[in-house]
């Protein structure tokens, strides 16, 4: 199971977020582990595997924003208010700004390589009033959104073009307008959404610490199988369409 959160990760809420002397806060939108197994079918017709995957994803999320030194913003399950993504996305964002952060860098939690972003370069960008994005290679999506105060409007943002191809174009020309600036790019860097993509980075050398790894492989163990799994009928309830979890991906 997860850990405990630390007693710096707070729900995004104008009542709970902690005014911090420090103006940049990291902003964790995702689903928790319990819920995000059934968003994405790590493990084809394996549920309980599925899950412990999102469990290890999340908590490499989470040593990762630890390790940053940036007071870290939790919002999932629960806590999200909104009846679509860009919604609860955009009161989210609004509940840090409205608690005193002057700067957010939105993450999701299955971005596998999140540990090598420099956190301090991102708030730097922000404070000279630039917007930062990190792009997935297809730049279809964004596993990271830095926005200051000043560059976020919560109507407008709600309204882009969330969980589709044309959203990251979408984002960097509606943050190009507001700040009147081309936001910076960061490196690109894979998420995980389906067993195809699990598969893929497991095979690929380097692209997960040692931990994180070894978790993973144990998990999946040497005969596991990745693909699409196939619902019985007796959980016929749990089938969704395929969902990039936030803002980690956010193409669909």
């Amino acid at each position: 199971m997860p850990r405990r959160q630390s007693s710096r990760i707070r729900p995004s809420s104008s009542a709970t977020i902690g005014v911090s002397d420090r103006r940049t806060a990291i902003l964790v939108f995702s689903h928790r582990p319990e819920r995000e197994w059934q968003n994405k079918w790590f493990v084809r017709e394996d549920y309980a595997k599925s899950r412990r995957v999102a469990e290890a994803f999340y908590q490499h999320t989470q040593q990762a924003v630890e390790d940053s030194s940036f007071p870290v913003l939790e919002v999932n399950g629960a806590q999200q208010r909104g009846d679509t993504f860009g919604v609860r996305l955009a009161n989210a964002l609004a509940d840090a700004f409205a608690a005193g952060y002057e700067r957010v860098i939105a993450v999701g939690s299955d971005c596998p390589r999140l540990h090598e972003v420099d956190w301090q370069e991102v708030a730097s960008h922000l404070e000279e009033g630039t917007p930062v994005l990190g792009p997935t290679p297809d730049r279809d999506g964004t596993y990271l959104i830095g926005v200051t105060q000043s560059q976020f409007e919560r109507q407008a943002f709600a309204a882009l073009p969330w969980k589709s191809p044309s959203l990251f174009s979408a984002l960097a020309r509606h943050l190009s307008e507001r700040a009147r600036s081309a936001p910076t790019l960061l490196e690109a860097r894979d998420d995980v959404n389906d067993p195809a993509e699990l598969a893929a980075l497991m095979r690929r050398r380097g692209a997960l610490p040692k931990g994180p790894l070894a978790r993973l492989r144990t998990i999946l163990g040497p005969t596991t199988h990745t693909g699409r799994p196939v619902a019985s009928a007796s959980k016929e309830h749990l089938r969704r369409p395929r969902s990039r979890a936030p803002p980690t991906v956010l193409a669909g």
